[in-house]
């Protein structure tokens, strides 16, 4: 019937219980529509990418969801494609060379989480993972995803950013600088974890992309497609990758995904007291890059995303410090090798909680926390917290629930929100069992949410005893 409609170019599709069951089999056939609503449905993610697919092919086409199913990627790239395209005639819209055939049942899946085997060798983190077949694996330690065509193994490492080769292409690092290796044709594409606010670098064309290094040559590839979390390239050859910023469109005075970690360093018995390090740190520097040149200090969970501005300066504030240095402090964009503290604070030994505020130039909070300096992660041998571990002890403590607590610590899942990170879906949760459960909980609050979301819900379903199991990750 949508086939037949020719003067049809409105569709409103609002508050009809759509499901991505339902609105599959209609994808094919919106080709004539201009302005397609869709907002206070429960369509996913995963039918929003087909629907992306279609919107390759007619550029012409305008969508409207909701705000609550958070399809703000979707919502940004509606108006991009909105702004750029002019009308387009039905009979000259043909699907461009790099565009796959719209199958309603080619639905992308979450990507599978591991944790690569790990190497330290003279202050060198090596990183190795076996890819059992094609998809999309994301690397719980760096936050890179490979998009796989095949069985493979992946060798990658970060190495050191030389500014002097970025500046006179008046490009800056935006982020680690991977080098990657894995046999020939076996990566499709790459996913890189940015800080950037997806908004801001859909709508700055040319802000991002990804610089490639190979022996004799640097050069820049222009993103896919950028999400809220990643950028993503066709991977031309294995090599050296980082994400860089257009130094002239630049980022000054605009805020970037930040986070804030703190390590407690051992106690100072001779004076009787003990430091707290303060980091200031774009969020996609990996943990593990910024642990080792922390032994043997241990690291303090906390929620740690906040938003920062490079160039600026904060300052921490501690009520029972007795000292803290420096006074104030830049946030910078800086990409390694060696990450040492933004802020020391001292501390009386044997301090067992403090808050501690962030404060802009503005005396703005910008973070704020009251911190549990007994309730910390100790470090394995290689300078890492110990994620294998971690996920372990959750799967364990999810396989102690019979199947009713269970189905209650899903449906509290569907609704838990920690550090401004929303909950993970329903339609994602309703069949999963606890094996797919831990991988969409530290998919979602990456690892440390993990283990404070999954505390905070064995409380709420009175299993005291599995929390103190938990604890003792932490000890």
């Amino acid at each position: 019937m949508l086939d037949s409609c020719e003067g049809l170019t409105e569709l409103d599709l609002s508050h009809c219980q759509l499901t991505d069951q339902l609105l599959l089999p209609l994808i094919t056939h919106l080709h004539k529509v201009q302005v397609l609503d869709l907002s206070h449905n429960q369509i996913t993610d995963a039918s929003t990418d087909v629907l992306l697919q279609l919107l390759s092919i007619n550029p012409s086409i305008d969508c409207v969801r909701s705000e609550e199913e958070q399809t703000k990627e979707l919502e940004v790239e509606m108006l991009e494609i909105q702004a750029a395209a002019s009308s387009i005639d039905d009979s000259e819209v043909k699907p461009g060379p790099n565009t796959p055939d719209i199958n309603p049942k080619d639905v992308k899946k979450l990507p599978s989480s591991f944790i690569p085997e790990v190497k330290n060798e003279c202050a060198q983190i090596f990183y190795r993972f076996k890819c059992p077949g094609s998809g999309l694996f994301h690397c719980i330690l760096t936050g890179l995803v490979f998009d796989m065509t095949r069985e493979a193994e992946l060798l990658y490492k970060i190495i050191q950013w030389d500014e002097s080769v970025l500046q006179p292409a008046g490009k800056m690092a935006a982020g680690p600088l991977f080098d990657i290796k894995c046999c020939e044709d076996a990566v499709r594409q790459l996913h890189f974890p940015h800080c950037v606010k997806t908004q801001e670098a859909l709508l700055s064309d040319g802000l991002l992309s990804v610089a490639h290094f190979t022996d004799d040559a640097m050069s820049f590839i222009k993103p896919l497609k950028i999400t809220d979390t990643h950028v993503i390239v066709d991977n031309p050859h294995l090599s050296a990758f980082g994400l860089v910023l257009d130094f002239l469109m630049g980022i000054w005075n605009k805020q970037v995904k930040g986070q804030v970690l703190l390590f407690l360093s051992p106690p100072n018995h001779a004076k009787q007291t003990q430091n707290i390090n303060v980091l200031l740190l774009p969020r996609n520097i990996p943990m593990t890059e910024v642990s080792k040149h922390h032994q043997p200090s241990h690291f303090i969970l906390v929620p740690s995303a906040c938003n920062l501005i490079k160039n600026t300066t904060y300052t921490v504030h501690c009520p029972v410090a007795n000292k803290i240095q420096p006074k104030r402090a830049e946030f910078d964009m800086e990409f390694g090798p060696n990450y040492s503290p933004t802020f020391v604070i001292r501390l009386p030994m044997n301090t067992d909680e403090v808050t501690l505020t962030i404060r802009d130039q503005t005396d703005t909070e910008v973070w704020e926390h009251e911190a549990d300096l007994t309730d910390h992660l100790p470090f394995s041998a290689d300078g890492r917290i110990p994620a294998e571990k971690i996920m372990v002890m959750l799967l364990d403590i999810l396989e102690d629930l019979n199947d009713e607590e269970f189905k209650k610590f899903k449906w509290h899942l569907k609704t838990e929100v920690w550090n401004n990170i929303s909950p993970i879906k329903e339609n994602y949760l309703s069949k999963a069992d606890r094996n797919d459960t831990v991988d969409l909980m530290v998919q979602t609050y990456e690892i440390t949410g993990a283990v404070q979301v999954m505390e905070n819900i064995l409380k709420t379903i009175c299993r005291n005893d599995l929390v103190k199991k938990l604890s003792t990750l932490r000890h």
